[in-house]
Formats: structure tokens, C-alpha cells, sequence
């Protein structure tokens, strides 16, 4: 009921902007690296995606889209060891605020899916007596949160940097820099 108040929220703040001066379309593509802290007990681990920069829908709204990975390996006990990862692809919109210096500080939020997998290996002297390997992957409704700062690097690339919390069946915290090519 949560996700469906927060998609409802979504739909009517994007509709009252519908009638503002926008410029939408392929704007921009881009990386970024992460290094990104899941839920206990998987430890911190380093992630990388993409973005894809499709304009603004005002003058101080970006309309963006992520997509980021990350994975990590650990020992669950003396003789499991198991491996998380998470694909997540975002659609989120950045309210850039007002500034006159070369750095550009901004919020945002948006949704998207998590997609998440994990595995597990048993190699412990009972093995004949369990399943000694498994995996399973479920697809859930995330949440994004954000905040950050972007600067031009040059005419046509811009540098940003910016914290994240991705809010899903498995939340997790990154620290987020990298680039977006700007196309003319």
C-alpha cells in the first residue's frame, strides 16, 4: 500500500509539471563508480553503473536514468559461503538549486526496480545431508533518495558526486561519483 501512495504522489507532482517549458529527449550518457554499504551482515562493497540524462522538465528539474550493480561475496559461517548482488534501475528526477559558483548542489528521488540475487554454498562435512549450493532472485519496487553536486568538467562533460539510499526489500547507502557526456 506504501509503494502505491508513493507512485500516486509521483504521478500528480509529474503532471502539474506537465505544462511547464520542458525539453525532453536523449540529453546526455554517462558512469559512475559506488561504493555502496548494504544491509547487515553484507559488507561494504564497490558497484559501478550507468546514466542516461533525458533532459529537464523545468528550468531546475533533470529527469535522469540509473542503472547500477554491485555484488558481493561473503563467509556466512565456517562453512557456507554465500554472494549477494543487486542490478538497480532507476528513474529519478533532480531539483538543481539555485547557484552562481561552478558547483551546482542538488536533491532528488525517484523509483525504479532492484533486482536482487543471491547464492549460497555448503561445504561443510554434512553436505550429503544438504543441499550444497542454492540461489534465488526477486525483482522488488525501490525507492531512491538523493543528494549531491555537479559541476561542468568541460563544454560538454559534467562531474558529479552524490550520496544515495536506495530504499527496497534490501536498502543500501552509496557514495556516488562520476561523469554525464552532454549531446549537442
Amino acid at each position: 500500500m506504501r509503494k502505491v501512495a508513493v507512485v500516486m504522489l509521483l504521478v500528480l507532482a509529474l503532471s502539474g509539471l506537465a505544462s511547464a517549458k520542458s525539453d525532453i529527449g536523449l540529453k546526455g550518457v554517462g558512469g559512475q563508480l559506488a561504493y555502496v554499504f548494504p544491509e547487515d551482515p553484507i559488507e561494504s562493497t564497490i558497484g559501478f553503473g550507468g546514466n542516461v540524462y533525458l533532459g529537464k522538465l523545468s528550468p531546475q528539474l533533470k529527469l535522469f536514468t540509473y542503472v547500477d550493480y554491485w555484488k558481493k561475496s561473503y563467509d556466512e559461517s565456517k562453512h557456507v559461503e554465500s554472494s549477494f548482488s543487486v542490478l538497480s534501475i532507476m528513474g529519478a528526477l533532480r531539483y538543481q538549486f539555485p547557484s552562481t559558483g561552478n558547483i551546482k548542489p542538488y536533491a532528488g528521488g525517484g523509483l525504479g526496480l532492484n533486482i536482487a540475487s543471491a547464492s549460497w554454498e555448503y561445504s561443510g562435512e554434512y553436505s550429503e545431508y544438504f543441499d550444497d549450493e542454492g540461489s534465488e532472485s526477486e525483482t522488488d519496487l525501490g525507492i531512491l533518495i538523493m543528494v549531491g553536486a555537479s559541476t561542468m568538467l568541460s563544454s560538454n562533460m559534467e562531474g558529479f558526486a552524490e550520496v544515495r539510499y536506495n530504499i527496497a526489500d534490501v536498502d543500501f547507502f552509496g557514495i556516488y561519483a562520476g561523469i554525464t557526456y552532454l549531446l549537442k
